[in-house]
């Protein structure tokens, strides 16, 4: 049935029915009898409505903006329809609709409140008010939105981190069908509520799933025909089902909101705001000490604030996300060309807001789509507020006003294939990105939607970071002429029920393989080309050689296969664990082959002690250069040789400084450096004043999420990184400061793809190296970095007085003054850049990462955490921790001992290599030969360690529960290459850590159970914690 026909049959359902429904109709019709032989005069032209019904038998009530757009090419830009005896005037096309709302702003810029918006609503919130209150509470939420980051790097990160859980959610799919809506949905839902509310929910918690459910709902049967109907008769109101479900809803949705805002109430801190609740209750407050009459700020107000900005914040973004991943789905070709463009500009590290303007083809397919999508096709009703002449015709005040959006973001006269998805509508002759001033989804004038900034920058980061980790397909059987663009029937257009595959990018070494080979093959000239297969033949050549040398007293190892060695038999995400598992089989001694590159594995503690301790000297060296360098060394090979020395100024470029270099260079940068930094207090108390100092500003930033659940990664890699920085600059960073937070993002970004597969496999064939992607952004990321570094140390060197040295640069600038004229001098400007480089690098994801196992120990373990704050208690008190209470907390020293020993951040150290040939227990090794230190073995040696995979801290304590040092205790390596900061380091976490022990507890989020929390370490050069929240509850 129709709409129509449904209304007809209920009418005629019943006699009762059937007398009041003809009594009613009968007196509408005398009403409506003047209004139809009312003098149009100057007013706008329209289709000749009937009694009582007006247009309605010319409207389809499912899509009625369709209908619309057909009569205003019948009626002009500026048309009358009557929806039942209600009048109303229609806006279409782009220049009618600017001028109106833009040129005459005030005039249309009043809300039609439709009976069911009022029986919603009831006049309060933003969405469906006028007047004053309307004006109040517009501006207040705008600022507060403003004031908590939207459209800010606050907002960025909040987005970031919800991205990793919508990731997971698809992940946990596999790549079968699903259907997006729930894990979309509450991914935006949850950006709008750790806004309004201060903090996320999880997306298992039934509350949030409800009111996420009830609003979707509500936003969909309110474009259902039986509410349209209701809006025209409301005098329907006891026979319209569909209005008893939506009141139900929203008295729902009061009751539970009510609920949260008690909540906030009740632990409201009037010093920290946590979000727009928390804000609004302030300034209620405030009023209410001051006795205003009739204030904005009441109970019903914030009610519908609150629900409008969640329902709003939920469902139009989810929306548009939905149909953009239905449009890659149904358009592969120009999924292909997103993902190439972000693969080629931002590779695998995590995207950001500023990335943008280097993504036009990008940016302008989420433009296509939110033209195309076109979801408020109608706009929301605005009335005029006065009597207006538009365009030739007289407007009366207090007419309904549909703004045809529809008629804006299809216009042909401003899109060259309105009905198609076509991205170029968005892109110039030469690819750039342009804007259009008909693109107009937000609506525009006092109306425009107040999130659009914030539901901007979400469109981009989830759209992009989900087309970063995967490829979006129709299920098995359906085609992508099958993929259906029919919108499903709402206020709100969202597509069609439908399911799709999330096809997780990568995953293993022959993926890995297979994306640089297309990456390879697709961007190569034919040059490249050719070099890379002569380089292919000359590997191959090399194998045979080296498969039938004499190995009689050469350490052992798995057998390797031509060209790829034992790359078959390794896990190149967990490396470190392949190893140990091979060292069972093969000793502690072993050969394995990464392609055609040797390497000899030392595992277990007595072996790397040896090695590393007592031939310090011939495993001194470390290993930095590619080895097709050192092979194909003045082998006459042209095309080779010129991809060779590529590689090898790349490496030159990246590893100057102290971590990545030998010889007398490597010798005077770390003696000057270890001389500096204890010079600047490290181990001493300067250096503790100065943790001391940052620890407050880290218990600020925690305090500030009041107990609630956050993402404490960047925070404490900002306080571990200020350490480093007060002894390197003289000088801490604000952690808003958006160069130090990109510094900080890069590093972080850099170590992890470092570890990466891609980035494995790139040192078994270096000749890769110019056409890898991840490549390619760990030099962008070094480049960026080093231009920061330059301008910090030019400002430095501008105040520059070497007489007084304020920080590690300027002894280093001072240094310089004085070897000016020495030929080839260390001191020079690239070993400075570098220097502090390899310094901050070192300095913030080492120890940032274990405070961060830390917590997650606590927090997981939480017996053990009692214990730690019981002897915090007993023995410090509340005052502030000192380095000298270490010797008197052996349960505390115990436990930062054995999470160190446990987390195993970095499990094959840094690689070394042999300054010498060397027989090392038996086996020959030849020099320049590349050496793992397995730290990982060391750290899980069954031989030293009673439980060396479970967290015990009684590997560090005696009978009598006294502290006691464990020779196999090496997370910072040992001789010649140890970790030159590992007095520094000791000191922050133990500072660092009791510090944050005795102002808060560490727990899972609510609805998280301590097994639930995840230790398996994220893939990088260092091991860091999964992504994961906490709460940290104040103590105090």
């Amino acid at each position: 049935m129709s709409p129509l026909e449904d209304f007809v049959f209920f009418l005629f359902s019943s006699p009762t029915t059937l007398l009041g429904a003809v009594a009613v109709l009968l007196i509408l019709y005398l009403v409506s009898s003047s209004f139809t032989s009312q003098k149009i005069g100057k007013e706008p032209p329209g289709p000749r409505p009937l009694p009582l019904l007006g247009n309605l038998l010319q409207l389809d009530l499912k899509r009625p903006y369709k209908t619309l757009c057909e009569l205003s090419k019948t009626y002009g830009s500026v048309f009358t329809v009557y929806f039942g005896t209600n009048k109303v005037v229609v806006l279409a096309g782009y220049k009618a609709v600017k001028e109106a709302l833009v040129s005459h702003a005030e005039e249309f810029g009043d809300r039609d409140i439709s009976p069911i918006f009022y029986d919603t609503n009831r006049g309060h919130g933003i969405l469906f008010a006028n007047g004053q209150s309307w004006k109040e509470m517009r501006r207040f939420a705008l600022s507060t939105l403003r004031d908590f980051g939207m459209g800010k790097s606050v907002a960025q990160e909040k987005i970031l981190e919800e991205s990793c859980h919508l990731i997971q959610m698809f992940d946990e799919h596999k790549g079968k069908p699903f259907d997006t809506t729930c894990p979309v949905n509450y991914a935006t839902s949850n950006i709008i509520s750790s806004i309004v509310y201060g903090s996320r929910f999880e997306y298992s918690d039934p509350r949030f799933k409800n009111l996420v459910s009830r609003a979707n709902e509500t936003i969909r049967i309110t474009g259902s025909a039986p509410i349209q109907l209701y809006n025209m008769f409301p005098w329907l109101v006891s026979w319209i089902k569909n209005r008893q479900l939506i009141l139900k809803n929203v008295e729902m949705t009061v009751r539970d909101v009510k609920d949260l805002i008690k909540h906030l109430k009740e632990t409201l801190n009037p010093n920290i705001c946590r979000g727009l609740v928390d804000c609004f209750l302030m300034r209620k407050q405030k009023e209410e000490d001051s006795r205003v009459i009739n204030t904005h700020y009441h109970e019903r107000n914030l009610i519908f604030t609150v629900t409008n900005l969640f329902a709003a914040g939920t469902d139009t973004t989810a929306t548009t996300l939905r149909w953009g991943l239905l449009l890659m789905a149904k358009y592969p070709q120009i999924q292909d060309q997103v993902q190439d463009e972000l693969s080629r500009l931002v590779g695998s590290r995590q995207i950001r807001v500023d990335d943008r303007k280097n993504l036009p083809y990008t940016d302008a397919v989420i433009h296509e789509t939110q033209r195309l999508a076109n979801i408020v096709p109608m706009s929301i009703p605005h009335k005029t507020s006065r009597d207006i002449t538009f365009q030739g015709y007289l407007i009366k005040e207090g007419t309904t006003v549909f703004p045809l959006l529809t008629s804006v973001l299809y216009d042909e006269s401003e899109w060259e294939s309105p009905h198609t998805f076509n991205p170029s509508h968005f892109l110039d002759k030469e690819g750039k990105f342009i804007r259009r001033d008909a693109f107009m989804p937000f609506s525009a004038g006092r109306r425009v939607c107040l999130g659009e900034s914030l539901a901007k920058m979400e469109l981009f980061l989830f759209f992009t970071t989900l087309l970063q980790h995967f490829r979006f397909t129709p299920p098995p059987g359906v085609t992508e002429d099958d993929l259906v663009l029919t919108p499903a029937v709402g206020f709100v257009l969202s597509p069609s029920p439908h399911e799709l595959c999330a096809i997780k990018s990568g995953g293993s070494f022959w993926g890995d393989c297979e994306i640089m080979l297309e990456d390879l093959f697709q961007s190569c000239t034919s040059i490249s080309l050719l070099g890379a297969i002569v380089g292919l033949l000359v590997l191959h050549l090399f194998y045979s050689s080296f498969c039938s040398q004499e190995k009689r007293t050469e350490p052992p190892g798995p057998k390797p296969l031509p060209l790829l060695g034992n790359l078959l038999q390794v896990d190149l995400k967990r490396l470190d664990n392949t190893l140990f598992d091979l060292s069972k089989k093969y000793g502690s001694v072993f050969t394995v082959y990464f392609g055609l590159k040797k390497v000899v594995v030392l595992a277990g503690y007595k072996t790397v002690k040896q090695a590393l301790v007592h031939h310090a000297e011939e495993f001194g060296d470390r290993e930095v250069t590619p080895i097709f360098y050192d092979f194909n060394k003045g082998h006459g090979n042209e095309i080779l040789i010129l991809i060779i020395c590529f590689v090898q100024h790349v490496v030159n470029f990246l590893f100057p400084g102290i971590l990545f270099s030998n010889g007398d260079t490597w010798k005077e940068m770390r003696r000057f450096t270890l001389t500096t930094l204890r010079d600047f207090g490290m181990g001493k108390k300067i250096t503790e004043g100065k943790i001391i100092e940052e620890c407050h500003y880290l218990i600020e930033e925690f305090e500030q999420y009041d107990g609630k659940a956050f993402n404490n990664t960047q925070t404490i890699h900002y306080a571990a990184s200020n350490i480093i920085s007060a002894i390197m600059f003289g000088k801490r960073f604000e952690y808003k400061d958006p160069v130090f937070q990109a510094m900080v993002a890069r590093d972080h970004e850099s170590i992890r793809l470092t570890g990466s597969a891609s980035i494995l496999i790139y040192n078994v064939f270096p000749w890769l190296g110019p056409w890898l992607k991840n490549w390619k952004e760990l030099m962008k990321n070094v480049e960026d970095n080093k231009r920061d570094t330059k301008s910090i140390i030019m400002d430095l060197k501008e105040t520059l007085n070497p007489e007084m040295c304020r920080c590690f640069v300027d002894v280093f600038l001072a240094c310089q003054q004085k070897e000016s004229e020495i030929k080839d001098s260390h001191y020079n400007d690239e070993n400075l850049v570098n220097s502090v480089i390899n310094l901050f690098a070192a300095g913030t994801d080492t120890t940032g990462n274990t405070l961060q196992w830390f917590l997650v120990f606590m927090a997981k373990y939480p017996h053990i955490q009692d214990q730690v704050q019981e002897e915090l208690s007993r023995v410090v008190g509340s005052r502030q921790v000192q380095v000298e209470d270490r010797k008197n907390l052996p349960y505390t020293d115990a436990v930062i001992h054995e999470s160190q020993r446990l987390a195993n951040i970095v499990p094959m150290a840094i690689p070394h290599k042999t300054s010498r040939d060397v027989t090392f227990q038996g086996y020959f090794i030849k020099e320049g030969t590349t050496v793992f230190p397995l730290l990982t073995s060391v750290l899980y040696d069954e031989s030293e360690w009673e439980s060396p995979h479970t967290f015990n801290p009684s590997h560090f304590l005696d009978k009598e529960g006294k502290f006691i040092r464990k020779d196999a205790f090496m997370p910072f390596s040992a001789g010649r290459r140890v970790c030159l900061g590992e007095s520094l380091a000791r000191m922050e976490l133990f500072l660092f850590f009791t510090t944050l022990l005795q102002r808060f507890r560490f727990t899972p989020p609510p609805g998280v159970s301590e097994d639930e929390l995840d230790l398996t370490p994220v893939v990088g050069f260092t091991l860091t914690p999964s992504p994961h929240e906490l709460c940290a509850i104040s103590r105090q």
